[in-house]
Parts: C-alpha cells; structure tokens; sequence
C-alpha cells in the first residue's frame, strides 16, 4: 500500500509538472497536440482504421478450435490448444489486439495464467499494415524497408517465444467461441472506432511528453550522455530519435527518419523498436492485461528480448536487401 501511494504521488507530481509546462508554453503544447493529430489522421488512421474494421470481422466469426499446428505449437512451446491461431490473429492485427484477445480468452477460461504468460511472449505483435503501410510506404517510402520490418518482427516474436516457454502444457479438446451478436459488422465498427480512438489519444500523449522532455532538454542531456560513453557525437539526433521511439513508437520513427543516416541504420533500428513496441502501446497492452495479474516485470522483460532478437534478425535483411 505505502508503495502504491508513493507511485500515485509521483505522477500526481509529473501531472503537475505537465499542466504547469502547458501554462508555460501554450503554444508548444498546442503545435505537439496539432502535430500529433495530423500524424494519426494523415500517417495512422488511414492506414489501421479499415483494417481494424476487417480484422475484429474476423475475430468475431471465427472459433479458435485445436488445428494441426497448434501441435507443433504445442511442442514449440508447451501452449495449450488454439495456440497458433491466436497468434495468427494477433499478426493480422497488431497492438494491442493480441494482448485483448489473450486476456478475454483467460476471462473465459479458455487459458490459464501460465498459458496466457507463454501467448503475451510471442503474440504481442506490430500489425503489417503499420510496419508495410505506415513506417515502410508512409514514413521511409519503401516498401522492402517496411517487409525487413515485417519479417524481422514474426520471426522476433516467433523466436522470442521459445524463451519463454516453461513447462508443456497438454492439448485439451475444446473450442473457443466469441461472443456472436445479431449484427457483428456494427459492433466491429463500433470496436475499430474505439481502439483507433485510443490508438490517437495515446499517441497525442505521447508527443506532448516527447515535445516536454524535449523542450526541457532532458532527452537532448540523455542523449548526450549516451554519445559521451560510447564516443559517438555524430550519432546523437539518431539516439534522440530512438529514446522518442522508446515512448513512442510512430513519433520516434518519424524524428528518426529525419536524421542524417543510411535507410539500413533506420530500418534496423525501427525493427528493434516496433519489436519493443514503446511504452505507449506497452500501457495499452498492460490495460487489457490487468485481469490476468501478470507481473509488469515480467512484460517488460519479453519486450525487451523480443526487440533484442528483432533487431539481430533485421541486420542481415538489410545488408543483403537495402
């Protein structure tokens, strides 16, 4: 308890800091805001809305039933029935549908808390219309840049699950069935308006944090220092950029393709940090979570390996195709 208090004063404390900066420097706040907007309307919306839209279509006709992967998944590692398929919905969607969709299986008890822990380890996963469609066309303008970001990021994830596999678990005989309404394509419209909408109120809070720290020169100081230890001056907008990508992930990709550097050095970097997912989409995927009390330690823990792995796997890629 004494701890939970200490934790709410320090963000009632950063609330504080924010609302005064805002005061401060209205019109800095106001532009970040703006900017954020036209990133989501213009960069993000676009892009993930319609194919929110086709996926939660998906999601709420199909069954997840036991498939003949889900027995190479099985041994891959030890989750339970429906294994695979709950991964191929959480690539076709994206964050933070795969952490949702894991968590109402739980609710439903469908998966335990262990299997739920050994699914959040490889299929919290960037969508492929954000990595082909937003950063690869939209932000880097190319498309074998956003397919290295693709493929690095399935095989990431695919890889980092074997990390975190634990004990097998067996393959019961049973089916997963979502709830069906009378009309499915107005509640999966209804749905895609409201992860889009949190999807924007996410990103304008991240760029006011961004543009805050940035104003303030704390990330500029960061970055600093960073370049100072491994005496790498030049670098410094590219690890500004990476520590905006940290927070989030669009606004960092964004400053990091105004940098000076190579679209190798980018790619590789953007794959690490879609693997990661940033901190914004990681209190997303926490949100839909909560119910399965999985420690926040040990979520953070799979992005990080996850983003490590990804990267790795985006290093060669490029250098053989960019």
């Amino acid at each position: 308890m004494i701890k939970i208090l200490k934790s709410n004063k320090i963000i009632v404390l950063f609330l504080i800091i924010v609302c005064i900066f805002f005061m401060i420097k209205p019109t800095i706040c106001s532009n970040s805001c703006l900017n954020a907007i036209s990133v989501w309307a213009f960069k993000i919306l676009p892009v993930l809305f319609p194919f929110f839209i086709l996926v939660r279509l998906i999601i709420n006709l199909i069954d997840i039933r036991p498939n003949v992967m889900d027995k190479l998944f099985n041994k891959m590692y030890h989750t339970p029935a429906g294994s695979f398929t709950t991964f191929f919905l959480s690539v076709i969607s994206g964050y933070p549908i795969g952490a949702k969709l894991i968590s109402t299986m739980y609710e439903n008890k469908y998966i335990d808390q262990p299997s739920a822990k050994k699914l959040m380890s490889f299929c919290s996963l960037s969508g492929p219309m954000f990595m082909l469609g937003t950063v690869g066309i939209a932000i880097f303008n190319s498309y074998t840049a956003g397919l290295i970001i693709l493929i690095s990021n399935i095989l990431g994830g695919l890889i980092n699950g074997l990390i975190y596999r634990g004990k097998k678990s067996p393959i019961e005989n049973k089916t997963y069935t979502s709830k069906k309404s009378n009309n499915i394509l107005t509640d999966s419209v209804y749905d895609s308006m409201q992860s889009i909408l949190m999807v924007g109120g996410f990103v304008v809070l991240s760029f006011l944090l961004i543009d805050l720290l940035k104003n303030t020169y704390i990330l500029s100081n960061i970055s600093g220092t960073i370049c100072s230890v491994f005496h790498c001056h030049n670098l410094q907008p590219v690890v500004e950029s990476t520590l905006c990508g940290i927070l989030e992930i669009t606004r960092g990709i964004i400053d990091l393709n105004t940098t000076q550097t190579s679209l190798s050095v980018k790619t590789i970097i953007a794959s690490g940090l879609i693997g990661f997912g940033g901190i914004s989409i990681m209190l997303q995927s926490l949100s839909f979570v909560s119910k399965i009390k999985l420690p926040i330690k040990t979520v953070i823990l799979q992005k990080i390996t996850q983003s490590v792995i990804t990267t790795i796997i985006a290093i060669p890629l490029c250098l053989i195709f960019l």
